[in-house]
C-alpha cells in the first residue's frame, strides 16, 4: 500500500510551483514540463531545450544509458506482450480508467488501456513537485537521478512499486512525490506533456485549480499530454487520497467518480486492500460505476462479483499469495482457475515471481 511522502513547509517555500506549468517560478518562462520530463527520463533533449547542456553531464549520460537498457528489457519482456493481450481482449474501452492504489504507475495503466482518454490514479503518495534541475548543483542532480532510478527499480523489474523505496529515495533530493516518476513514464511512452496543474476536489465532485500542491490529503495533480502516435490529447489526474471507508466518509471523491461516466478499472499489486470491510466504500463504488475491470488477485475478490451482473474470465495461473499475504488465499479462485482452463499469459504481474505465477481476471458487466 502507498504511504504519503512528507512535504515540508521549507520544501513548499523552495519549490513553490506555478499552477499553469508545474515548474518553479524561476523556470516557468524558460522550461516546459516536457523538457523536464525528457531530462528525467534520460531522453535526448528536443532542439532548443534549455536543458541541453545538462544532458552532457556524465551523471545524466549514465542515467540515460541505464534507463535505455531497462526500457529495452521491459518492452521485450513485458509491455509488448501486455499491449498484444489488451488488443485481443479489451474491446470498446471506455474513455476513463480508474486505477486505485496505483501510486504513479501510469506505465501499466497505459499498457492495458492504451486508448483511455482520462487516466485517474490514486494512492497515498503526495503529488510532489517538478524538480528545479537547472537550479541544482551537479552533485544534487546526480543524487536525484540516482535516487529516481532506485525508486523505480521494482516496477521496472517486477511490475510493482515498493513504497519504502519511494519514500527513502524521493525525499530530500528535490525530487519529491510522484510527479518525477509520472514524468519519466509519460516521456518514455512517447507522450508530449503540455501542462501540469494542481487541483483539489470540490464538494460537488468537480475540480478547482490551486497554485501549489496542498499540504494535506486529498490533493491532486492534473497532467495534460499529447499522444503523437494516435494524434490524441489525453489527461492524467493523480489524487493523493485515503481510500479507506473513513477516508471517503466525507470525501467528494465518489462524486468525482460518478461524474466520469462509464469507466474501466484496474487493480494490480493492491495489497489485497479491497478484500477487507475497511475498503468496502471504494470497492462498492467501482463495482457500481464501471463496466470492465482487469485485475490480479489483489483486486476485488472473486466472490464479490455478482454473477448475474458480471461475466468473469480467467487468464494465466492462480497461485497462493506470497507468505506475507497468505491469509488472502481464495479457494474459490483456485477452483475457478482449475475449472476454466484459462489461456496462458506471457508476461508477469503482481507479487509472484515469473510468468507461471501470474493470474488475471477480466470482469465485464453483462
Amino acid at each position: 500500500m502507498s504511504r504519503s511522502l512528507p512535504l515540508t513547509r521549507r520544501a513548499f517555500a523552495t519549490f513553490a510551483l506555478t499552477a499553469g506549468l508545474g515548474l518553479t517560478d524561476a523556470l516557468a518562462a524558460d522550461l516546459s514540463p516536457n523538457d523536464v520530463a525528457r531530462y528525467l527520463a534520460g531522453m535526448a533533449p528536443l532542439p532548443g531545450s534549455k536543458l541541453e547542456a545538462l544532458c552532457n553531464e556524465p551523471a545524466w549520460r549514465i542515467h540515460a544509458q541505464q534507463l535505455d537498457a531497462a526500457w529495452k528489457r521491459l518492452e521485450s519482456e513485458q509491455l509488448t506482450h501486455i499491449r498484444a493481450w489488451s488488443a485481443a481482449n479489451v474491446t470498446s474501452p471506455n474513455r476513463t480508467l480508474l486505477y486505485m492504489f496505483s501510486g504513479p504507475d501510469y506505465l501499466y495503466a497505459r499498457s492495458f488501456y492504451p486508448d483511455a482518454r482520462h487516466y485517474v490514479l490514486a494512492g497515498l503518495e503526495a503529488p510532489g513537485l517538478a524538480p528545479n534541475v537547472a537550479g541544482m548543483s551537479a552533485g544534487e542532480r546526480q543524487r536525484g537521478l540516482d535516487n529516481l532510478r532506485i525508486s523505480m527499480k521494482t516496477i521496472l523489474n517486477a511490475s510493482f512499486f515498493v513504497t519504502a523505496d519511494m519514500q527513502k529515495e524521493l525525499h530530500g533530493q528535490g525530487f519529491l512525490g510522484v510527479l518525477p516518476v509520472l514524468f519519466v513514464f509519460l516521456a518514455r511512452s512517447e507522450m508530449e506533456i503540455r501542462s501540469v496543474t494542481y487541483v483539489k476536489l470540490r464538494e460537488d465532485g468537480d475540480l478547482d485549480t490551486v497554485p501549489a500542491p496542498l499540504p494535506n490529503r486529498p490533493s491532486g495533480v492534473k497532467i495534460t499530454f499529447y499522444d503523437r502516435a494516435k494524434s490524441t490529447e489525453r489527461t492524467l489526474t493523480y489524487f493523493s487520497i485515503d481510500l479507506s471507508n473513513a477516508g471517503l466518509a466525507t470525501s467528494p471523491f465518489p462524486k468525482f467518480i460518478d461524474k466520469q461516466g462509464p469507466s474501466d478499472a484496474f487493480f494490480k499489486s493492491a495489497s489485497y486492500l479491497v478484500h477487507g470491510s475497511n475498503f468496502a466504500r471504494i470497492r462498492t463504488a467501482l463495482l457500481d460505476r464501471t463496466t470492465r475491470i482487469i485485475q490480479d488477485d489483489t483486486g476485488v475478490r472473486l466472490d464479490d462479483y455478482n454473477k448475474t451482473q458480471w461475466s468473469v474470465t480467467a487468464f494465466g495461473k492462480y497461485t497462493r499469495p506470497i507468505p506475507i499475504f497468505d491469509g488472502m488465499y481464495q479457494p474459490s479462485m483456485a477452483r475457478f482457475f482449475q475449472e476454466s482452463k484459462p489461456a496462458p499469459l506471457n508476461f508477469r504481474l503482481g507479487y509472484g515471481f515469473g510468468v507461471n505465477t501470474t493470474g488475471l481476471l477480466l470482469a465485464t458487466r453483462r
